[in-house]
């Protein structure tokens, strides 16, 4: 019975021990994500916070930022299964450095830049899709 109870519990602590590593492992993930996609999230909303009456504005971007904590940790879960702990380690020392730190400044800029250049270049597309579909 001891044996049994010993067992048990060293496993416990095993399990213990490997899910705060996981935790650690998703902390180091959503903070990625919040350097880079978190980013560029807020400037795909804009567009949509703008269509919210300015009276309820404040409200909804609370709100909308109180969900994309769920959103980052789902995303979380896509790069630990993309990244070793020790890459995500890396990157984020990357991040931490001057080019890094310039890298997270400027992509809000270059996002909308292009967006911009995208959607002119979806316009320039149009007959060229035009003229093929209608063979």
């Amino acid at each position: 019975m001891k044996k049994i109870i010993f067992t048990l519990s060293i496993l416990a602590i095993s399990l213990t021990s490997f899910a705060q590593e996981a935790d650690t492992f998703e902390a180091k993930a959503v903070k990625l994500i919040k350097l880079t996609a978190g980013q560029q999230f807020d400037i795909m909303t804009e567009p949509i916070i703008e269509m919210v009456p300015e009276e309820n504005r404040d409200a909804f971007k609370k709100e909308l930022a109180e969900s994309t904590e769920g959103l980052y940790t789902k995303m979380a879960a896509v790069y630990t299964e993309s990244f070793t702990e020790e890459e995500l380690d890396k990157i984020l020392d990357f991040y931490a450095t001057p080019v890094g730190k310039k890298m997270v400044a400027v992509t809000p800029e270059l996002t909308k830049k292009g967006m911009e250049i995208g959607q002119a270049w979806g316009m320039e597309l149009q007959p060229l899709m035009a003229k093929y579909m209608k063979q």
